[in-house]
């Protein structure tokens, strides 16, 4: 290992001795450093971990039914850090995927239900940012991220294929006279496609440096990035491609924010975190942990590395301590240290999301924080561990029974009627029909449902909300509907819809004329797009 990568090691276990760090290489020079003569933001794993089932492209929902949102589904949720900024909205998300009819039967296979804190921004560690957890609002206070490196990687033409917590797709390819194009997008494993931030790096291999980085060839995107070797309508292959993967995320309650003393002590339960030294020329100050007046910790943060925060894991985790479900960080912001007292941010009750580790409140659901390649992170998705089925009448509750998926009436390998519900009961329409084998289906509006995914389901989903709405029209000109519910539009950008529910009476609900208006202009906009690829091609 380098010495870069030793020191990250050490520091991983000194933040967080309770948690199993991954295993990680040595350095490699192969990668970009953000700037000359910076080390590497994150140290890079050993081994890759297994994606979460069905994060490839072509294992995105077939012909799903679309839910903008329920009251207890909550959308653009606005938040605002310790420092009073807006940070970008919140957005609950649920997606299911590769679900079937079998023997009367409906099967959502593992990882096919998926339940995604959908933000719309990246979210920002050691800031104070609120983040959502089925309905409670915790704090995030830190993660750890590695960046994976794949050798020899094949992307057959349409195809993807997972570096860490990314997904590179082979999306297009564009000819003019002697000129090859080829654009790869990167997304994330919950589907996040990284081209409004980044753009979608562009290849040619006889034109090359048409996308910057890796020398003639290839293409950076922060940490992730790729060598080509050969590029055909056919297929990509790389030398190698790296991606970076949030392997943890921390949140928690607050407990203390402000100046602090030698002395000074908080205690939550059975212990007590105490300042045991504060030393403002060294930009250093001891805390400690105690149980039955017992000292069980004793670490020292600091000093402050300015130039490499946030997002550089050494310099973050020399500020930040854990012990049990207690954490806290010495903050730089306003100031770290004034009069003798430090400044700093404590925290109680935390939870760790791990990747690919069961979700502590309900281990039928497994968790992965979503990355992103600035070193941020991108939401988090909880998926069923185990097999779902559903006859007819039954119900399969999402993690902590957040929302329920109800399956009514199946009849000759049809799914007449089901429903999505929210934890107090509020439902979705009848999403079921006669010409209806799944259930699969796309809810939300944040930056996976309401966006990214309309580039692959934007057509089907459009025509199942069709169909959604006038099978709900048929229905309710027999019987009124139960169930209906108002929602109001949230204030907070970007725009969005009230939740498509069960209509009081005949005709369409302002919900589902919403849903179809803004598929409609997704779908236009989808259109607009291949079309202006095509001209310029």
């Amino acid at each position: 290992m380098t010495r870069n990568t030793l020191a990250v090691a050490a520091l991983f276990a000194l933040a967080c001795p309770a948690f199993a760090a991954p295993v990680f290489a040595a350095g490699d020079d192969r990668l970009v450093p953000l700037a000359p003569g910076v080390p590497l933001a994150h140290p890079i794993a050993a081994q890759d971990l297994p994606a979460p089932p069905f994060s490839l492209p072509a294992d995105r929902p077939v012909n799903p039914a679309y839910v903008p949102g329920l009251p207890g589904l909550k959308q653009a949720v606005p938040v605002k850090d310790d420092f009073g900024a807006n940070r970008p909205p919140k957005f609950d998300s649920v997606l299911i995927r590769k679900s079937r009819v079998e023997n009367g039967e409906v099967v959502i296979p593992p990882g096919g239900l998926a339940y995604l804190e959908d933000t719309w921004g990246g979210e920002v560690a050691l800031r104070g940012e609120p983040l959502p957890l089925l309905g409670r609002m915790p704090t995030y206070i830190d993660y750890d991220m590695s960046i994976v490196i794949k050798e020899n990687v094949t992307i057959p033409a349409g195809q993807g294929v997972v570096v860490g917590g990314q997904v590179y797709h082979y999306y297009a390819t564009v000819g003019h006279e002697r000129t090859m194009s080829h654009a790869l997008h990167v997304r994330t494993i919950a589907g996040q496609d990284w081209e409004w931030a980044f753009g979608a790096p562009i290849l040619s291999t006889n034109q090359p440096g048409w996308w910057a980085g890796q020398g003639s060839s290839g293409f950076t995107q922060l940490y992730n990035q790729g060598k080509l070797r050969e590029a055909s309508p056919q297929k990509l292959v790389f030398d190698w491609i790296s991606g970076v993967r949030t392997d943890r995320m921390l949140a928690g309650d607050k407990l203390f924010a402000g100046m602090a003393g030698p002395g000074e002590s908080w205690t939550t339960g059975a212990r007590t975190i105490r300042v045991a030294a504060v030393d403002e020329a060294a930009g250093t100050v001891r805390v400690e942990v105690l149980e039955g007046g017992t000292v069980v910790l004793d670490r020292t943060l600091g000093p402050i590395d300015p130039q490499r925060l946030i997002e550089d894991t050494a310099a973050r985790k020399a500020l930040v301590f854990e012990h049990g479900d207690l954490a806290g960080f010495l903050s730089p912001w306003p100031e770290a240290f004034k009069d003798g007292k430090a400044h700093l941010k404590l925290y109680s009750n935390t939870v760790a999301l791990a990747y690919g580790q069961p979700y502590p409140f309900d281990g039928r659901f497994t968790a992965y924080p979503v990355g992103c390649p600035t070193g941020h992170n991108f939401g988090f998705m909880l998926v069923n561990a185990e097999e779902i089925r559903l006859a007819p009448g039954a119900k399969a509750e999402g993690p902590e029974g957040y929302f329920r998926v109800a399956v009514n009436r199946v009849e000759n390998g049809k799914v007449l009627d089901w429903h999505i519900e929210d934890k107090a009961g509020n439902r979705s329409i009848n999403l079921g029909g006669a010409a209806v084998d799944t259930v699969d289906l796309v809810l939300g509006q944040g930056r996976v449902a309401g966006q990214a995914i309309l580039k692959d389901v934007g057509k089907a989903l459009l025509n199942r909300s069709y169909q959604a709405a006038q099978t709900a029209t048929q229905a309710a000109a027999v019987t009124p509907a139960v169930h209906a519910v108002a929602v109001p539009a949230p204030a907070a950008p970007p725009a969005v819809l009230a939740a498509a529910t069960a209509p009081a009476s005949g005709g369409l609900s302002g919900g589902m004329i919403g849903v179809l208006g803004v598929t409609a202009v997704g779908i236009g906009a989808i259109g607009y797009e291949f079309g202006r690829r095509r001209t310029r091609g």
